[in-house]
């Protein structure tokens, strides 16, 4: 079967990662990730003998046109893309336009929002013909057998789908993958390795995903929508034949290990990092983390084994906000495990979120404050956004904090909940003082250029432009 894999432009030529619980405008850095879920789908639909094509449209600077014309070309049977709450209306109007060039094409989508919104998505796309809910590897390839057999993809599990009445179908749900060391390594032979590379050091990267799932409770996030709340771990010798496979194959030395919360089991990260450092693996690597999980001892190890950088969901220094989003950290667990990561030699990323409920204008000044005080070498401000798959999203309908269902507002770049103790305008002053408070300081700028380890001065002072362009409303 010819089956088409896209991560589709916008009309408005935004760029955009869709990418499980990440879904948001490429970021100040200029970054754009790998897609690792397109290429998990190509690896096993290509074991199974279809000819697969992947699209990033955003990496390949492909428009709204060119990519209608090379699906007009190209006559796909299957045309499966990628979604996100931000660009939910334009990427479901591709449907439509798919049908325009050929009404026999079967237009498919996955993502957090169309899982969490099946229903809604599919009555109101006439054109969307399937939705595979959460993670999309094993019921891409059930779909697609039963698609080139001419079968009722009615028994299809984990798919929502318009059958041929035009009424719309809501099948079971398809169990998360047990045996993650059963799926192939994702297809990057699929896309240009080239097109995805650090933030100011310049040099392509490549993601791998060792684990999925996540038993904490966030509010704010939609992870469990899309891989549950069970942790299932590859094996290390599995995540190292990757390793080594993606070194082999596409030259490439530093990878983002993609995971919910990488460092949540101490005791497999330490395996890992071990046996990456026995088998002499001359890699570099980023991560994230809670800031609850990690500890001096793992933390050498980690680099030692070639992490040179840790992203913490840090998101507020009021606890009384922390607790309502159900956090389940500390505003000292923070600031201890910075400051570990960096006795431990490695370059720490803060992320945190302005508008949460609870939230007012005096607790965001603090959180400002807090930030600065920390010795983050980057630090990324968000706009707290309701998306669909959270239980965030549940609770601003029923209270009102939101209304209507224009979703092209809710990104982390603009707030849009009303929240009892702090209007939208006040969090996205809050987030623009934050930005340029933080790296307004000379020692911001110190930190940026010592991450260049052979980048480019240009990239350090475009990177650093976009921060400052942000003023105050």
């Amino acid at each position: 079967m010819n089956i088409l894999l896209l991560n589709p432009p916008t009309r408005d030529h935004k760029k955009f990662i869709r990418e499980g619980r990440c879904t948001q405008e490429q970021g100040f850095w200029a970054t754009l990730w790998p897609p690792v879920s397109l290429a998990s789908v190509g690896a096993v639909l290509a074991r199974d003998g279809h000819r697969v094509q992947i699209i990033d449209c955003p990496a390949r600077g492909v428009d709204w046109n060119m990519l209608l014309q090379e699906i007009e070309r190209r006559r796909p049977g299957l045309v499966l893309w990628s979604t996100g709450t931000p660009s939910i209306a334009n990427d479901l109007s591709l449907a439509g336009e798919v049908k325009k060039i050929d009404a026999s094409i079967r237009t498919a989508v996955f993502g957090t929002h169309v899982t969490a919104l099946d229903q809604t998505c599919i009555e109101h796309c006439v054109s969307l013909d399937i939705i595979l809910r959460h993670e999309p590897e094993l019921t891409a390839r059930e779909l697609a057998r039963a698609l080139e057999a001419g079968a009722d993809i009615r028994g299809v599990p984990g798919i929502t789908l318009r059958d041929d009445t035009g009424s719309v179908r809501r099948n079971p749900d398809r169990p998360f993958i047990e045996d993650l060391d059963a799926l192939p390594f994702p297809a990057w032979h699929l896309v240009t390795v080239g097109d995805y590379r650090l933030p100011l050091q310049g040099r392509p990267f490549l993601i791998v995903a060792p684990q999925r799932g996540c038993p904490f409770r966030c509010s704010f996030c939609t992870c469990q929508t899309y891989y549950g709340r069970r942790v299932r771990r590859r094996s290390v010798d599995s995540v190292l034949a990757e390793l080594r496979h993606d070194i082999a194959a596409y030259n490439v030395r530093d990878f983002f290990i993609w995971a919910e919360t990488f460092v949540i089991d101490r005791e497999y990260v330490a395996r890992l990092c071990a046996a990456i450092i026995e088998q002499g693996l001359r890699i570099a690597w980023t991560c994230n983390s809670r800031v609850d999980t990690v500890d001096q001892q793992l933390l050498k190890q980690m680099a030692q084994a070639g992490c040179w950088m840790i992203s913490f969901g840090i998101e507020s220094a009021e606890q009384a906000v922390l607790d309502r989003a159900e956090k389940g950290t500390t505003v000292a667990q923070a600031r201890a495990a910075v400051a570990a990561a960096r006795r431990a030699g490695i370059k720490t990323a803060g992320h945190f979120i302005f508008g949460l409920p609870g939230d007012t204008p005096q607790a965001m000044e603090r959180t400002i404050t807090f930030a600065k005080s920390l010795p983050l070498d980057i630090a990324q401000f968000y706009c707290c956004a309701p998306f669909p798959g959270s239980r965030l999203y549940n609770e601003a309908i029923k209270e009102g904090w939101i209304s209507g269902r224009d979703f092209s507002c809710v990104t982390q770049t603009g707030a849009v909940m009303n929240l009892p103790t702090v209007s939208p305008a006040g969090v996205n002053r809050a987030r623009a003082r934050a930005y340029r408070s933080f790296y307004g300081r000379p020692v911001a700028w110190y930190r940026a250029a010592a991450m260049l380890a052979g980048g480019s001065i240009t990239g350090l002072w475009q990177a650093l432009r976009r921060f400052m362009r942000w003023q105050e409303p």
